[in-house]
């Protein structure tokens, strides 16, 4: 999740906006809409953001007056307007993309995935684009100690915490995956609504239990290489939630 502002002087653009952003970039909060150039020199230095979608024409100023009147060096600014004839300034702002109203869903989304492109490059391949990777390919990125692994979640039996590192386990080999990832950052990359970390040291994919040794609070997973089930321990205080998470998912 990135924060974003919307700059906009028409309330019911800026509206349509914000309704689009949230059906079609759910990935993307919108902290704030803001209608004028002089309210978003007020505002701006004063709250966290990430990313900007911003009209050209404010009313009170364009947006490019606004932009030198700013820290340019770190804006990311997805230009939002019915004018073609600013596409220049906007590349020489470096601006992110440039949408022209009425703006596609298709170019929506194209842009976003631009902007998190470019953040994850500044951030170095951080958990925002790692979690955003699973809903735009399907796939998460996870980075190890000299290289990036892809995994389909829906392949990963478990994971398994060694130090701060985390051991992968596929459906497809009998070797695990060891990255150099704490486990606690692949659990909020993975999807919530399959896994669940049972205890401290591992976190399951539901769709490989085959049944769980609810005196022993033992659960037992599949697994698709014909050999012996794999038996996790469920720690007392996971317990109660994930009776709960298995009726209810």
């Amino acid at each position: 999740m990135i924060n974003a502002v919307i700059i906009e002087d028409d309330p019911l653009l800026g509206q349509n906006l914000l309704l689009m952003i949230r059906e079609y970039c759910p990935e993307i909060n919108i902290v704030s809409i803001i209608d004028t150039g002089k309210l978003a020199l007020d505002i701006l230095p004063k709250i966290m953001y990430d990313l900007i979608f911003s009209d050209i024409q404010l009313g009170d100023m364009d947006a490019f007056t606004l932009f030198e009147s700013l820290n340019v060096s770190n804006q990311r600014i997805i230009f939002t307007t019915a004018h073609d004839q600013f596409a220049l300034d906007a590349i020489k702002l470096n601006a992110i993309d440039y949408l022209i109203k009425p703006i596609l869903p298709e170019e929506l989304k194209r842009a976003v995935t631009r902007a998190f492109e470019r953040i994850s490059i500044n951030e170095n391949l951080n958990p925002l684009y790692e979690a955003f990777t699973i809903q735009k390919s399907g796939k998460i990125m996870i980075k190890g100690s000299d290289e990036i692994h892809f995994f389909t979640p829906e392949k990963i039996i478990y994971c398994e915490a060694d130090g701060t590192y985390t051991k992968v386990f596929l459906d497809n080999t009998a070797e695990c995956k060891l990255v150099n990832t704490h486990l606690k950052k692949i659990e909020k990359i993975l999807p919530k609504n399959i896994f669940f970390r049972i205890h401290d040291a591992h976190i399951v994919n539901c769709n490989y239990i085959d049944h769980i040794k609810y005196q022993k609070k033992i659960c037992v997973l599949n697994n698709n290489l014909g050999v012996a089930k794999i038996q996790l321990k469920i720690s007392e205080r996971k317990y109660p939630n994930f009776l709960d998470f298995l009726k209810t998912n």
